[in-house]
């Protein structure tokens, strides 16, 4: 009678130290595709969504992934792990948000002081973007698309709490537009939050 074989083991999944850590952090566990995602996407030289397509995840919906893996109340664990290369990167060299912006700066001034106005526009652009002041516009509306009305008004939101300054001037923007539409009207303009504009559809999942 033939011998049955041994069951094999499976070998036991190990965590590094830094994914324990986020695991008693955040109470989630990293996948091996949300952990290349952030380490694609901390590098610095491609947008999340691109990031997202290169590690596999599908182009049609990598514009929603991108922002749920970016969204600390989705994947809280894919952020901490973010912080977690910035902080190791900060340390290996030096590099920091507030050095890289004062040194892109300085970059900048040297090159209009010398007549490189393409040089010192660069420049500006990159400082702008590293400040929060710009973003990647194909992103946007491609994950904008994607999005539910919640996931929009939840953004907005995010926005708002970190760039009160901008949506002050938006605001009395709106304000002043509307007071200049009664007085040519004659009439005041009645908004009612209720009632959705007409031809507005649910996006509930």
């Amino acid at each position: 009678m033939p011998k049955r074989k041994a069951p094999e083991k499976k070998e036991l999944t190990r965590f590094t130290p830094e994914e324990e850590e986020i695991y008693e952090q955040t109470g989630h566990r990293l996948t091996m595709r949300q952990k290349r995602f952030a380490e694609r996407f901390s590098e610095g030289d491609i947008t999340a969504t691109g990031a997202a397509i290169e590690v596999g995840y599908s182009p049609r919906s990598a514009g929603q992934i991108a922002y749920q893996l970016l969204n600390p109340r989705d994947t809280p664990q894919v952020v901490a792990y973010l912080n977690y290369l910035r902080d190791q990167m900060e340390a290996k060299y030096g590099v920091t948000k507030e050095g890289m912006l004062k040194r892109l700066y300085d970059l900048s001034r040297g090159a209009e002081d010398n007549g490189q106005f393409s040089a010192a526009i660069n420049s500006e652009k990159i400082r702008a973007s590293l400040g929060g002041l710009t973003i990647d516009r194909r992103e946007t509306i491609n994950t904008v698309q994607d999005m539910s009305k919640d996931q929009v008004i939840n953004r907005l939101e995010e926005l708002r709490q970190k760039h009160p300054a901008a949506f002050a001037v938006l605001e009395a923007h709106e304000a002043e537009t509307l007071n200049n539409e009664q007085g040519t009207r004659g009439e005041p303009v009645v908004i009612d939050a209720e009632s959705p504009a007409e031809g507005d559809e649910s996006d509930e999942a």
